[in-house]
This record gives structure tokens, C-alpha cells and sequence, in this order.
């Protein structure tokens, strides 16, 4: 008898999950929490943070706590990573493309051990610009030093502006998947 418990926990799991995608609901994604600095990495569930006053709406890992000292944007943190949202005007002369260029001769200062991988457009987020890096980091929570694999989206937003969202974290947690997933829930309500 003991064995079969296991064998019924792990059938209504799987039937509890099959009932919700049969009617359009999906079950929350889950991690394990124990990778080291880990927080509910970027794989974890999604849930929408909006703000009337800035008019837009994004999605964020649920477990992460917003950084409440960022009045310009939106930040979240979870363990090691974050994401982080801001809004920038463009020139004239500029677009995405020439905006990443640019930012990209001085972003160092504001990442340590910056290491640029990929600078492109992006395919999935329409008119985006991604820059892929790897950074150096220090974990908050162990206090060990680590790479950190990175993204940057640069997302045109209407007129000359432009919405920047930066996706931080340990590398053994990338997820360029939920990193995009991010960018896409972005949504403009001016």
C-alpha cells in the first residue's frame, strides 16, 4: 500500500494538469529553489505589475519583490536576479539599433566584466533589439563571485521613445526563453 501512494499522488498531478489545460487554464510553473542564489528564476511564473501613473504594464517572475526605491521604471529583484525596466527618449537621428550601439560603449561602467556576446534584432519581439552579455557578479546571498549571463531588450514604444529592459542574473539560471517571455508581456497604455 505504500507504494501505490505515490504512484495516486503522481496520477492526480498529472490528471489535475491535464483537466486545467483542457480548459484553458494553465498550472503556475514551479522551481526548485535550490539552485544556489536562486529565488524563483525567470522560469517561474509570471504575474502582471502595472503602473497607472508611467502607463505601462510587464510581467515578473511572482516570487520576486519590487525594488520600491525605483521611481522611474520598474525594478524586481529575486536572490541573484532582477529585472530591471527604464524609459529613454531617442534623438532625432536614432533608432533601437543606433541606441544599443551607442549604450553599448559605456555599459561597462555600470557592469563589471561586461562582455558583450550578441547585439541583433530580436525575432520574437516585434521591432526589439537584444543585446546578449555576460557580466561579473557577487551573490547577495552566498557572497560568492559568479558570471552573470544577461539580456537587454530595446523596445521601441511609440514616437522617440523607447522602453529598456535588462534581465540580470547568474548564468547556471539563464533562461532565454523567460527572458523573452518578459519582454513580450510589455505592454503600453498611453
Amino acid at each position: 500500500m505504500a507504494k501505490i501512494r505515490p504512484l495516486v499522488y503522481a496520477l492526480l498531478i498529472v490528471l489535475t494538469s491535464a483537466l486545467l489545460a483542457g480548459c484553458g487554464m494553465a498550472a503556475p510553473a514551479t522551481t526548485s529553489g535550490e539552485g544556489e542564489g536562486e529565488e524563483g528564476g525567470v522560469e517561474a511564473a509570471l504575474v502582471t505589475y502595472a503602473d497607472a501613473n508611467q502607463s505601462f504594464a510587464i510581467g515578473h517572475p511572482s516570487p520576486w519583490q519590487q525594488d520600491v526605491t525605483v521611481k522611474d521604471g520598474v525594478k524586481f529583484i529575486g536572490g541573484d536576479s532582477s529585472m530591471t525596466l527604464e524609459f529613454v527618449t531617442l534623438s532625432d537621428d536614432m533608432d533601437a539599433m543606433a541606441y544599443a550601439q551607442n549604450e553599448v560603449a559605456n555599459i561597462g561602467t555600470a557592469f563589471p566584466g561586461f562582455k558583450q556576446l550578441s547585439l541583433a534584432p530580436s525575432t520574437e519581439v516585434q521591432g526589439a533589439v537584444v543585446l546578449g552579455f555576460e557580466a561579473s557578479g557577487k551573490s547577495v546571498v552566498t557572497g560568492k563571485e559568479f558570471t552573470a549571463h544577461n539580456e537587454r531588450y530595446y523596445i521601441p514604444i511609440g514616437g522617440d521613445r523607447l522602453a529598456v529592459l535588462t534581465v540580470v542574473g547568474p548564468e547556471n539560471l539563464y533562461d532565454r526563453e523567460g527572458v523573452r517571455d518578459i519582454a513580450l508581456t510589455l505592454n503600453m497604455s498611453d
